[in-house]
């Protein structure tokens, strides 16, 4: 990949998302507790993700990079026509900055990191691909391996971007939600005018803190973003939502940080958002037990008679985290995102 330096600078964007209100789902919001530095999978120490108008304890893994594991159900997405890629006005400039960047809102300045492929051609439009890391964590660390597989996995097919949010969390007040939101509009704003976007290939996956956020993503900007991708987060109240995106949603059976069942109410909002039956290939039933009998092993289901083209997937794993639990990101989700995201009309 190629990797440059450049800042970018915009005046401060006054329209935010109404999506979570002060009375939504809220659980512990304590203080943060420092992770490790290094990216290893079963490190011993955890974060506690101070969230308001979210259901978590966001702690966060230090996740090692993915292995080539795949998931196992078809995806039913709903239509079978192929679609033009639309590009973004970004199509035709060449040389893009990659590598460590920032970009100024107002006060805030936000730090990010842009990936693209080594062959990067400005006239074909690319997925764009966003990671978010989790509570104490940053950018850097979700590149590196937290996020496991998100870069070694997409780095040639798509551009990929880590954004660091202003705090230690992504949701740690309204006024840091606020401004994290604020922040991703205007990158996103920047990206597709600076690179050759494919405007209907847009998503968001997050861990912990950053999966509660790509929820908040999912609902207030659901008309920009195509797919969302919570690994171990949880759901905040869902006002005033904007579009309907496609959602793979994947979480550890033995959360003891962001509780299994939270996982499963960003699931059923995702189902029924996007008009999806109750029934699942295969069942989950069976599929769960499997899970939870086979240690470090993962299966998915595909929600049937989804509206077309919002398929919903549900993919539940018993890998060891970083403090022994199966909270975090585990090592085939990159390989699960990408082969989601790319099988979407």
């Amino acid at each position: 990949m190629r990797h440059l330096h450049a800042t970018a600078t915009l005046l401060l964007c006054s329209a935010l998302f109404g999506c979570g209100d002060d009375d939504a789902n809220a659980v512990d919001s304590g203080n943060d507790a420092a992770e490790p530095n290094d990216a290893a999978h079963d490190a011993s120490a955890h974060d506690a993700d101070a969230a308001t108008d979210a259901q978590v304890d966001g702690s966060e893994d230090a996740s090692t990079p993915a292995t080539d594991a795949s998931t196992d159900a078809p995806i039913d997405a709903g239509a079978d026509a192929a679609v033009t890629p639309v590009g973004s006005p970004g199509c035709g400039k060449a040389n893009p900055a990659t590598g460590n960047l920032t970009l100024t809102l107002g006060n805030d300045t936000l730090q990010y990191i842009v990936s693209i492929p080594d062959d990067y051609d400005p006239s074909q439009p690319y997925p764009l691909g966003f990671g978010l890391h989790g509570a104490n964590r940053t950018d850097q660390n979700c590149h590196d391996g937290d996020c496991a597989g998100f870069q070694s996995v997409m780095e040639d097919h798509a551009i990929l971007v880590y954004t660091r949010s202003v705090s230690a969390g992504w949701q740690d007040s309204n006024d840091v939600r606020s401004r994290n939101l604020a922040l991703f509009t205007a990158v996103l704003d920047k990206l597709l005018a600076d690179y050759c976007v494919e405007e209907d290939r847009v998503f968001v996956a997050g861990t912990s803190s950053g999966a509660t956020f790509s929820n908040i993503l999912g609902c207030a900007m659901g008309d920009r973003i195509r797919a969302v991708i919570p690994v171990a987060g949880g759901l905040p109240a869902r006002n005033n939502c904007v579009g309907r995106p496609a959602a793979l949603v994947i979480h550890g059976v033995d959360d003891p940080h962001v509780l299994f069942e939270y996982g499963q109410d960003a699931r059923d909002a995702y189902r029924s958002a996007n008009g999806c039956d109750n029934d699942t290939n295969p069942a989950i039933a069976g599929l769960h037990q499997r899970v939870v009998d086979d240690r470090e092993s993962h299966e998915c289901a595909d929600y049937l008679g989804c509206d077309p083209g919002l398929p919903v997937r549900w993919c539940e794993h018993s890998e060891g985290g970083y403090d022994g639990s199966t909270h975090g990101w585990p090592l085939f989700g990159g390989a699960a995102i990408w082969e989601f995201v790319s099988a979407l009309p």
